[in-house]
């Protein structure tokens, strides 16, 4: 595939285009399978293919335009109804799509490559030629044919059509003499194991543009104001009459700050639905793979966040969903014998709470086997007997958690290596996250993710430890209390509190920083900030509680040197460096 337009500028603009139309286009045609007589849906999918197609002839990516232009053609026959939808007529237009994405991610990768589309193309023709999806072979009721009257209007927006773009029409290649059981190399991105990480742009609205264009203007004017009363004060042996002045502007600056740094947050904010609509095309290929229906409900896909944590989400929940099909449903047999529903649900939800978003991932299956996971981690050694004895029913879910745990009775291609968790475990842990986990036999299984919705600014707790302060995530922190030396408990040799029926190892914040006196719990009590994160519990014993301050982190780097538990450091309003806790690898110290 080759390029006969070398403008950097016109390909980013292609690629930017192409690859927003391609987000959306997996889960229009599984949407489209559910709802075949959708026309408004259908000419979506058509406008799309036919967008590729023709930017792609104008900047001569010859191979994109031949897999658009067959695909374009059943995509009209469908419209006009002489092919109706049927599953393997979706199959073949699915495998279209990621025989561009493909296209795409060479060209994104500036490799001009010709890949092999032989097999993909002689399919799409099986279907024009009436092959396959052909109305009068079939014996779907008349009713159920989609049928679409598109008029040309409809067919291309005007505003997608450059004037000056040559006709994109060329006539398919001759793939008909093509075995379909021939390899087929172009697939080979179909049913992704794993969610691409987002490019490094990120569209963002005009008005949003101009609000933070408003709000610097604010405090340009702001600071001139600052600058101006300095000079005069410089000027005058009394500066009394000035102190109203600086109060007042010292407000305005704060007050305009403030809409600045929100202003500057949301303009990193992504809906997460450009996450959420890459997964009914992969749960729809992996319950055909595994036999079983089912049906994805997704809901909240406008809750916003921060693009940097929505790129560490894609893999944590790729193993959840798989989790759901591959554990948690049952086969359509068993479902219907224990008097449930032939399809199994599977229910992704997010949704915002203060700081945070909340992620849901349920489903309504056979819910976690206890006495399964309690067997395979005392086979693996993950715990001793003796620990089994002390740990509650929540304890006992977290071990799926460890590495190379798995209940699967046999590998296969979607789970049994015991990975898929504890990748999820890893990306939250990283994002300062809290999972929590609910199982009922018979029920179903709920994961909730609890994330920041930024890693920019950071809500913090402030706590003081022997004379010194230093803050930690409030992401991470579920809540505190007040202990005394009688509640103190020891497991081998390790001291602990019960807790809401859940025994919680303890962590002295003095001791981690290597301080020289320790906490004197005996004399005056102290305080337990309860951390979270991914599926570790502790607790973090301090003297102090100091309340919440928002920080910015920043790395000490060398300076720093290989010091655990510390993330990095602020500066607080006093102009003093705070150390902040890194919960992460305090829980690390758990395993």
């Amino acid at each position: 595939m080759q390029a006969i337009m070398s403008d950097p500028e016109l390909i980013k603009e292609f690629l930017t285009e192409t690859n927003e139309l391609l987000e959306n286009l997996d889960n229009d045609l599984v949407s489209l399978e559910t709802d075949p007589q959708n026309n408004e849906l259908l000419n979506r999918i058509f406008r799309a293919i036919h967008t590729i197609k023709g930017t792609s002839s104008f900047l001569g990516f010859d191979q994109l335009v031949e897999i658009g232009h067959v695909s374009e053609d059943v995509l009209s026959m469908l419209r006009d109804g002489t092919r109706i939808i049927t599953q393997e007529v979706m199959d073949i237009l699915l495998s279209a799509v990621d025989v561009v994405k493909l296209l795409v991610r060479q060209i994104e990768d500036n490799d001009f490559q010709t890949i092999d589309m032989t097999v993909e193309i002689a399919e799409l023709t099986r279907v024009k030629s009436g092959e396959l999806g052909d109305p009068d072979q079939s014996d779907v009721p008349e009713e159920e044919i989609a049928v679409g009257e598109p008029s040309p209007e409809e067919t291309v927006p005007e505003q997608e059509i450059e004037p000056d773009k040559p006709d994109s029409t060329v006539a398919p290649t001759s793939a008909t003499p093509v075995s379909v059981q021939e390899k087929k190399p172009a697939a080979a991105v179909k049913a992704p194991a794993t969610i691409e990480k987002g490019g490094g742009t990120i569209r963002v609205a005009v008005e949003r543009l101009d609000d933070l264009m408003n709000l610097v203007g604010e405090l340009v004017l702001e600071r001139n104001r600052l600058l101006q009363i300095n000079r005069e004060i410089r000027l005058q042996s009394n500066a009394s009459e000035f102190i109203d002045k600086i109060a007042e502007t010292a407000e305005k600056v704060h007050f305009v700050t403030n809409e600045l740094q929100l202003s500057v947050l949301k303009t990193r904010m992504t809906p997460i639905d450009r996450l959420f609509k890459k997964f009914p095309r992969m749960i729809r290929d992996m319950g055909r793979d595994m036999k079983k229906d089912v049906e994805l409900i997704v809901s909240g896909g406008e809750t916003e966040l921060d693009k940097t944590v929505l790129d560490q989400l894609g893999d944590p929940l790729v193993h959840l969903l798989r989790n759901c099909i591959d554990h948690g449903l049952e086969t359509a047999q068993e479902r219907v014998a224990k008097g449930k529903t032939k399809a199994g649900k599977v229910q992704l939800s997010a949704q915002q709470e203060g700081n945070h978003i909340i992620i849901s991932v349920k489903d309504d299956g056979r819910g976690l086997n206890i006495e399964k996971i309690k067997q395979k981690a005392l086979s693996n050694e993950l715990v001793s007997s003796q620990q089994m004895v002390n740990m509650s029913r929540q304890d006992i879910f977290q071990l799926i958690f460890e590495p190379g745990f798995s209940t699967a009775d046999k590998v296969s291609n979607i789970s049994g290596r015991g990975v898929g968790m504890d990748v999820v475990r890893t990306n939250i842990r990283k994002l300062n996250g809290i999972i929590e986990l609910q199982s009922e036999p018979d029920l179903g299984t709920e994961v909730v993710l609890k994330l920041p919705l930024t890693l920019a600014i950071m809500q913090s707790l402030m706590v003081k430890s022997q004379g010194e302060i230093y803050a930690v995530p409030l992401a991470s922190v579920i809540e505190t209390f007040r202990i005394d030396q009688s509640q103190i408990k020891k497991i081998d040799q390790h001291d602990v509190i019960c807790h809401r029926d859940s025994v919680i190892p303890l962590f002295y914040l003095d001791r981690l920083m290597d301080l020289d006196i320790a906490e004197k719990i005996e004399d005056e009590g102290a305080y337990v900030v309860l951390i979270g994160v991914a599926e570790k519990r502790y607790g973090l014993v301090v003297s102090k509680l100091l309340g919440q301050e928002e920080v910015v982190i920043k790395s000490l780097g060398e300076f720093l040197g290989n010091i655990p538990g510390i993330a990095g450091g602020t500066i607080t309003g006093d102009g003093r460096v705070r150390l902040i806790i890194d919960s992460g690898s305090v829980a690390e110290l758990l395993s």
